[in-house]
């Protein structure tokens, strides 16, 4: 299976790659729907850390519970589905198969984590009966320590790296195809992140990556006046400190290779036939298939939310810093 992806920097745009590819009648496309399992803490990179490159008694074991209780959380529930709106009951049946195949064994066992894991009522309660305990009928046994985690199970697991890349690529596979339609090439948004791409590429058989980016001045401005959620700075210094943070790895990493693609926001507004023909290219889409043309992704709409620090009252200031500080960042209206 092919699987076509975009990352992003939040606000910058990429909703309008998978909108493009979602025209394509050959593609099956999941929508904006997020599917960060592979990069989000606690999630397959992170578990590949802990298990392979570095293992310990503790920490392998317990990176698998994270996960366990990630695919849990993920699974939603009747007030919010997640990603069982999309993915049904495969999400949960082959990420319990996946950890089951990365498991060596199980025994019934704990340690501090598990506690507090439960919570700090529980870690208090269990800290002190062990220490009344120790003072009391204990006092001769010191080494003695109050078990009240007798169903707790500890997971062992130590694959090579071979291995978790083998049954990786097959999980994520066998996953998605249960929702492609016979359709071989798969549209997911936010499979992995703009950072790092070469580790998160060897996850898959087949993917390319187009990593989105936009004028900061567009992400400042409607990040204050019309986003407002809080998630990014809105003050002008600190967002420029956010923007250069997190663009930063670009200084090394090569984000133009046979399986990554950059492209500007506004490049696939303004120049929408040139782009969109260079990444049909790349992509290896036909234009045949091609059978929705701007029903999803339309240029003309899209161009409304670019150049927005002439449409709202934004200090004349905060515009100049910005062009001033992310000079190499603009782009050339």
């Amino acid at each position: 299976m092919k699987f076509i992806t975009c990352a992003s920097y939040y606000g910058s745009g990429s909703s309008v790659v998978t909108d493009f590819v979602s025209e394509f009648d050959n593609v099956k496309s999941l929508g904006e729907t997020e599917f960060r399992f592979i990069q989000d803490p606690d999630g397959i990179s992170d578990l590949e850390y802990n298990l392979v490159e570095n293992f310990n008694r503790h920490n392998s074991g317990y990176a698998l519970k994270k996960y366990k209780q990630m695919v849990d959380f993920q699974n939603g529930n009747f007030l919010l589905k997640r990603y069982r709106e999309i993915l049904g009951d495969s999400w949960h049946k082959y990420s319990y198969k996946y950890i089951d195949e990365l498991t060596d064994f199980t025994y019934h066992g704990w340690w501090n984590y598990d506690t507090m894991s439960k919570g700090t009522l529980f870690y208090i309660r269990k800290r002190l009966l062990n220490k009344i305990l120790k003072k009391t009928i204990w006092r001769e046994q010191p080494e003695r320590t109050l078990n009240t985690m007798k169903n707790e199970i500890t997971y062992c697991s130590h694959p090579t790296e071979d291995y978790f890349i083998e049954v990786t690529k097959k999980y994520i596979s066998e996953m998605f195809k249960t929702v492609s339609d016979t359709k071989d090439i798969m549209m997911v948004d936010q499979l992995v992140p703009p950072t790092n791409l070469s580790r998160y590429l060897r996850y898959f058989d087949d993917i390319k990556v187009v990593v989105v980016d936009r004028d900061p001045r567009d992400i400042y401005v409607l990040e204050k006046y019309v986003w407002r959620d809080g998630v990014i700075p809105n003050d002008v210094e600190k967002f420029c400190d956010w923007f250069i943070y997190t663009r930063q790895h670009r200084q090394q990493d090569n984000l133009n290779t046979e399986n990554i693609k950059f492209i500007m926001f506004e490049d696939m507004v303004y120049n929408y036939e040139q782009q969109t023909d260079k990444l049909m290219d790349w992509l290896a889409l036909d234009a045949s298939n091609h059978t929705h043309k701007k029903a999803v992704f339309n240029p003309d709409y899209s161009m409304k939310n670019t150049q927005t620090w002439k449409k709202y009252a934004v200090p004349k200031a905060d515009i100049e810093y910005i062009e001033k500080r992310l000079a190499d960042y603009l782009y050339s209206f």
